[in-house]
């Protein structure tokens, strides 16, 4: 099973000795959420040593890209549950005694409905499409053809002989009339 390694032939290498037979373990450890940091300490090797291990040998690095997708998918279905919510069944185990002074044992089962999370509903629609859940406003930078075509409009308001505007009189001593005639 061993190649040459810098010219010496047929020397095994540690990645072969120590690495290979444990590929079913470090597919576990991946499954089960472990870092890189833990699968290092486990494996007595350096995280530099580990990352070097997954450029250099396609096998480790396909096992622990289909391991994170494990978990990735076991997490989405979770949220997925969270989002539409879900039956479960609770066992209830109570222990009575009777006149005797005989104990029994009594397990029950009771359904339980969880509700749909409005948290869990609120993330997935803020990651699953942005555009349209995002808390993100899009702001839009005051441009140089924006700057320039607002002082034009502006210079001709200026420029023109009268600028139209719609407006109305008001006569402030009416209001104040009104409350005279209430006090009398």
């Amino acid at each position: 099973m061993g190649g040459s390694r810098k010219g010496i032939p047929n020397k095994t290498t540690r990645y072969d000795s120590e690495i290979l037979p444990r590929l079913s373990d470090i597919k576990d450890w991946v499954i089960s959420g472990d870092t890189v940091r833990d699968i290092c300490k486990k494996l007595d090797i350096s995280p530099d040593t580990w990352y070097r291990y997954c450029k250099e040998h396609e096998t480790l690095s396909e096992l622990v890209t289909l391991g994170r997708n494990v978990i990735c998918n076991e997490v989405e279905r979770s949220l997925m549950k969270l989002c539409t919510g879900y039956d479960y069944e609770e066992l209830k185990t109570t222990v009575e005694e009777d006149k005797n002074g005989k104990k029994r044992t009594k397990i029950e089962k009771i359904k339980r409905h969880q509700p749909p999370s409005a948290q869990a509903i609120s993330f997935f629609l803020r990651n699953r499409l942005p555009e349209e859940w995002s808390d993100k406003k899009e702001v839009i930078f005051d441009t140089k053809e924006n700057e320039e075509a607002r002082k034009k409009l502006f210079l001709e308001m200026i420029q023109e002989d009268m600028i139209e505007a719609e407006y109305t009189e008001v006569d402030e001593e009416a209001p104040q009339d009104e409350w005279e005639d209430k006090e009398e």
